[in-house]
């Protein structure tokens, strides 16, 4: 992989079973939201979970909630499910 202009690797994440490079230290509830449903902005009647596996050592698997950020690394995995009410 290719450095950024600060010198950065980009390390890859897994969304929703798609791999996607990431040159950030953490990565938020909103960015995985986008990454696993890009172009579609949420609506009132959307409701997102995010769930995290294969993290670092103490936050190995979690949630995020909006507002919120978990530290990434390698191989981590995102699984991000979109409610709408109807």
């Amino acid at each position: 992989m290719s450095q950024d202009d600060r010198g950065h690797t980009p390390i890859t994440i897994i969304v929703n079973a798609r791999s996607h490079p990431w040159l950030e230290k953490a990565i938020t509830f909103e960015q995985a939201v986008e990454l696993a449903y890009p172009g579609q902005p949420p609506t009132d009647q959307d409701t997102f979970t995010v769930r995290y596996s294969r993290g670092h050592d103490g936050h190995g698997t979690g949630s995020l909630t909006a507002g919120h950020s978990v530290n990434v690394k390698n191989g981590m995995v995102f699984d991000v499910v979109r409610t709408s009410r109807s």
